[in-house]
């Protein structure tokens, strides 16, 4: 299930966000949400119940989380930071009364541990992009560096 899932996010297109039409980055929005709710689902094992009333509250601290990371006059780091631990203790109970205490404390390290798939996901991407604009010969021995490594080392003079 969990490779399952790393294909999913790596067949994302998530590289050249800026370069594309605002249809299209809709639709990657659309998409990534699909895959976000898929996996907070999995993970939280939230039944059916559970979700119709997690969903909701959930959004609403997801509106809140983007509406300090985008507040202009949050200009220290920390001050950000701040508000946004303030926001999550302000959420964790409401998470912990919709589903159990356990569970209600895995919502932000899911949340946060989906994050990093989706940027580990980006990242590979990239590397995948470079290597095909850089061309083959780089990646099979005939870039520098590879030439480097092949010379032989010199070989100490015997005798006195």
């Amino acid at each position: 299930m969990k490779r399952l899932m790393i294909i999913l996010i790596l067949s994302l297109p998530v590289t050249a966000f800026a370069q594309r039409p605002k249809d299209s980055l809709a639709g990657d929005r659309k998409r990534l949400e699909s895959m976000e709710i898929a996996y907070m689902t999995r993970e939280l094992n939230l039944s059916p119940e559970e979700s119709q009333k997690f969903w909701p509250v959930f959004n609403k601290y997801r509106d809140e989380l983007k509406t300090i990371n985008k507040n202009p006059a949050l200009t220290d780091p920390l001050d950000k930071q701040q508000k946004m631990l303030d926001l999550r203790k302000k959420y964790r109970g409401d998470f912990n009364r919709i589903l159990n205490q356990d569970r209600g404390m895995k919502v932000y390290s899911a949340e946060d541990q989906f994050r990093q798939m989706m940027k580990r996901a980006q990242m590979m991407r990239g590397n995948m992009n470079q290597r095909r604009m850089m061309g083959p010969r780089q990646f099979q021995g005939g870039g520098p560096m590879m030439q480097e490594r092949r010379r032989p080392s010199p070989q100490p003079k015997r005798g006195f």
